[in-house]
């Protein structure tokens, strides 16, 4: 071990040497790096960046400008912060930057070129984006799946129903409705049983790699130093990913076992891959587009609804408005729809409101240069990470007024009153822009409207113990998600006739 160390600490020297000598070339021969902060020697600006990057890249924007560079590690990246920079990124460059900086416990996935989320611009990876589009998140496939989160979602009010008066954890009640909204659609079953210890395995095993990409690993800063493992995480990463695969092995081989379904209105997302299956897309590239599936519902949505039910808490007079407006859509005779979505302006005002506060990745997937790019008078080079601060961007009172306030009627009126978060608007883009857009947002948009219309359609919500709304904590944490610090609890009570639950 200690010669390896040695190895290590003399490749460390040398790479850095390279840098400092490629940036001086780079410097000479055209444009210059858009600016950034002085670095230490080595790391670079890497330590500086704190528990809270997001926060910390806003306020450094605010000194060095819209487009700016950091050196973290061994990683030149390039940090946008303001909608005009992100439409040259994600529209007017699009091709340009497509590409995916992989993170290194993406990379033990053994399978991240296959991902629809991590697998490079190129044609395997516009072959999944047209199977996701045109198959798995269609709006006829969509549409064929409303009874499953009609059924689900129900389930989900019966069961807080049971338990009125009892203080609930928002964020657990709603990630278990999600993950079975979705595995149903994907395997036609649930994933999720309290009584079946293998899946209560595959939750616990999913969550912790979660947990464990989202934790800041040195591999990915200094790749030279992956066979290593300095923090441990690769082998914990690898023991998740072994219980994972198990999991999802056991279903996809059961499936092989049985006759495919012949009626296309029944068959679910797991078929339509197997229909697709050929030499470019194997078994075990259908496991990790499975795998993608279920982790991009595991957390986004729970932790999206929590930030949503802690805001009409906090702010009661937002909390009755959309139930008036329920009240005078739906009616107190008959249980919300997804249909019903559609004529609920200020429903959609609150959720759009929930994205732009608390955006569910702030800094975005990290995109790669593919090619050197001129971007406003500076040159971006090849293979530099690109991220896109939306977190900052959704609060800069130069597009937004009063921004840290929440305000839904700011999507209803006013200069914001016509931006969406579809992609076509830079200033609010919490899912993305351009080709790498998110591929799920047309489920996720349908279950974040549908689930908070339920929940706020059928109950009332008060804080537990006697606390009051300024107690509730509304720090986040950083990771994979931007999540709530301290889990939200709420008391519901029925509002609607008993025979309707």
């Amino acid at each position: 071990m200690g010669t390896q160390w040695v190895y290590g600490f003399y490749v460390l020297i040398g790479s850095v040497c390279i840098l400092y000598i490629l940036a001086w070339r780079k410097r000479k021969m055209g444009l210059p790096l858009p600016p950034g902060p002085p670095g230490w020697p080595v790391v670079g600006n890497l330590f500086q960046l704190g528990q809270r990057p997001h926060e910390y890249l806003s306020t450094l924007s605010k000194q060095y400008g819209p487009l700016m560079t950091l050196r973290l590690g061994m990683r030149t990246t390039v940090v946008v912060s303001s909608p005009s920079m992100a439409k040259e990124i994600l529209r007017t460059h699009d091709h340009v930057f497509a590409g995916r900086v992989v993170l290194q416990g993406i990379k033990m996935l053994s399978h991240h070129m296959s991902s629809i989320s991590f697998a490079q611009n190129g044609p395997y990876w516009r072959k999944l984006r047209r199977i996701s589009t045109t198959e798995l998140m269609s709006r006829r496939k969509l549409e064929a799946f409303q009874h499953v989160r009609r059924d689900e979602v129900f389930e989900m009010i019966q069961s807080i129903f049971q338990n009125k008066g009892k203080s609930l954890n928002i964020g657990h009640t709603v990630h278990y409705t999600a993950v079975n909204i979705l595995g149903k659609m994907i395997f036609s079953t649930k994933l999720l049983d309290p009584n079946n210890p293998d899946s209560m395995e595959f939750l616990d095993a999913a969550k912790t790699w979660l947990n464990l990409v989202g934790t800041p690993n040195l591999v990915d800063y200094f790749p030279f130093l992956a066979f290593l493992d300095p923090q441990g995480l690769g082998g914990k990463i690898t023991m998740c990913l072994q219980r994972i695969h198990h999991f999802l092995d056991v279903l996809i081989n059961n499936r092989l076992d049985s006759k495919i379904k012949e009626n296309d209105a029944h068959k679910d997302m797991l078929d339509v891959l197997l229909e697709s299956r050929d030499d470019d897309l194997t078994l075990t590239d259908i496991r990790a587009a499975i795998f993608e599936l279920l982790t991009s519902g595991i957390d986004t949505t729970g932790s999206t609804l929590e930030w949503a039910v802690a805001e009409v808490i906090r702010n009661p007079e937002i909390m009755k408005r959309v139930q008036a407006e329920l009240d005078e859509e739906v009616g107190r005779n008959r249980r919300v729809e997804e249909t019903d979505i559609e004529h609920l302006a200020y429903l959609q005002a609150v959720v759009k409101e929930v994205l732009r506060l608390h955006p569910v990745a702030p800094l975005m997937l990290p995109h790669r240069a593919d090619s050197c790019c001129d971007v406003s008078g500076f040159r971006i080079p090849k293979h530099t990470q690109v991220m896109v601060n939306v977190w900052a961007i959704a609060r800069d009172p130069a597009g937004w007024k009063d921004p840290c306030v929440f305000s839904p009627d700011r999507f209803l009126r006013g200069d914001n009153s016509n931006v969406d978060f579809k992609g076509q608007d830079f200033d609010f883009t919490p899912f993305g822009a351009g080709r790498r857009i998110c591929l799920g947002l047309p489920l996720v948009d349908k279950l974040l409207h549908y689930i908070l219309a339920s929940l706020l359609h059928s109950f009332d919500w008060a804080l537990p113990d006697g606390m009051s709304r300024d107690e509730i904590d509304m720090a986040d944490v950083f990771g994979v998600v931007l999540k709530k610090r301290s889990e939200m609890y709420a008391i519901p009570t029925p509002r609607l006739s008993h025979y309707l639950f």
